[in-house]
């Protein structure tokens, strides 16, 4: 992600499987968007991005995958160390 302030690396989500990649694309702006609407930092925002991202590409279709936020939150610790 890069600002008029930073630039910032942001590490990959990553999916048990791929089963679709179709849709993956508006699944990260969806946790982008998510993110920026809470008020998060930059970090935790692409990180959720790439974890709507990986998530959507372990089901098939567009975006059928369906689960909750304490869901995500529980994948989200899981994948990069802690909790929204």
């Amino acid at each position: 992600i890069h600002t008029p302030e930073k630039s910032y690396d942001i590490p990959p989500a990553h999916e048990r499987r791929v089963v679709d990649p179709t849709g993956c694309g508006d699944a990260f702006r969806a946790g982008l968007i998510f993110g920026i609407q809470k008020g998060y930092d930059w970090l935790t925002i692409g990180r959720m991005g790439n974890l709507m991202g990986a998530l959507k590409v372990e089901h098939p279709g567009t975006q059928n995958q369906r689960f909750d936020f304490d869901e995500f939150n529980e994948q989200f610790k899981q994948q990069f160390g802690y909790a929204l």
